[in-house]
């Protein structure tokens, strides 16, 4: 008869997010999540299969995390430019505090391992991919109240936006608040 497990997935999974955000993936080992998670190696294969297979689902899980902690203004029916202006200058002021020197889990995925693993590239470019979309219905609801001109290229802007998300996240490990807030006035000035 099978053991039942004596812990949650989903809390390990978090604990292994948090332990990916902050090491990356190459840097972290298996001993580490073993400490950080509360279980040993033998549980952490049993219930991921491996190293990458729970790197991937940490992906997923932070995906989640994004989307309920995060981007919800966004995600709101009718959110147009005034969400965004003001999503974007907190990001600012987020990345600019103490607790959040990580940047995003994503970028520093991309950064480190870009498309060596065609996996974590597909899970990767899964959450640009729901960025995007996000931030073309944000551009699409901000051409409908007349925020912005009706002749805007959103599908551009949405890719330009997604830029400007991801270099927020880069920029907010070194770049002062104000520098940030330049970066953020400057790439809203362009669209309206």
């Amino acid at each position: 008869m099978p053991r039942s497990k004596a812990y949650s997935d989903d809390l390990v999974l978090e604990k292994a997010m948090n332990v990916f955000w902050v090491h990356g993936y190459e840097a972290t080992s298996v001993r580490l999540l073993e400490k950080e998670m509360g279980i040993n190696q033998f549980s952490i294969y049993a219930s991921f299969k491996n190293k990458k297979n729970l790197f991937v689902n940490a992906l997923r899980k932070y995906r989640e995390h994004v989307i309920i902690n995060r981007f919800q203004p966004l995600l709101q029916e009718g959110a147009g430019l005034v969400e965004l202006e003001r999503f974007l200058i907190n990001a600012t002021v987020i990345r600019k505090s103490f607790d959040n020197k990580k940047g995003c889990l994503v970028v520093n995925t991309a950064g480190e391992l870009g498309e060596k693993d065609p996996e974590i590239a597909r899970e990767i470019n899964q959450y640009y991919d729901f960025i995007r979309n996000m931030l073309l219905q944000v551009l699409k609801n901000a051409v409908a109240k007349g925020e912005i001109l009706s002749n805007t290229d959103v599908e551009k802007q949405a890719n330009f936006f997604l830029g400007v998300m991801q270099g927020i996240s880069v920029a907010g490990k070194t770049m002062g608040k104000n520098q940030l807030k330049d970066f953020v006035e400057i790439a809203l000035n362009q669209i309206k």
